[in-house]
């Protein structure tokens, strides 16, 4: 009885934590909105801030990708090479080369921006 028991706890408690799931605004307290992303001033501080104005910067930024004006951040953005490399996504270099992904509150900034259509506010 005691075997059937434990098992059934032990059964109870996998479904249980099969539930669990994360909610990124709760976990990192990032509440965007669209209204209040902007290039100017979260965009470009982003992109700044993880070093990626280092190495793509005119007038010969690396991979051929200007990441330090508007004009060159809109064409990755369009073309979907800015979030495929925040994210990792398979295929594409991962940026920020050789460091550690961006925080999920600041990828989650850049995507607003870029369903928001990418606009030089």
């Amino acid at each position: 009885m005691k075997k059937i028991s434990f098992l059934l706890l032990f059964l109870v408690a996998i479904i249980a934590a099969g539930c669990y799931y994360n909610n990124e605004e709760q976990l990192y307290n990032c509440p965007v909105d669209a209204a209040s992303t902007k290039y100017s001033t979260t965009v470009a501080n982003i992109l700044t801030s993880y070093g990626c104005t280092g190495c793509h910067v005119a007038p010969v930024p690396s991979g051929n990708i200007d990441l330090s004006s508007y004009a060159g951040v809109k064409v990755v953005a369009g073309d979907g090479r800015l979030y495929g490399a925040i994210t990792h996504a398979p295929g594409l270099q991962p940026m920020p080369q050789g460091a550690a992904k961006m925080n999920g509150c600041d990828i989650r900034r850049v995507k607003v921006w870029i369903d928001a259509g990418a606009p030089n506010n």
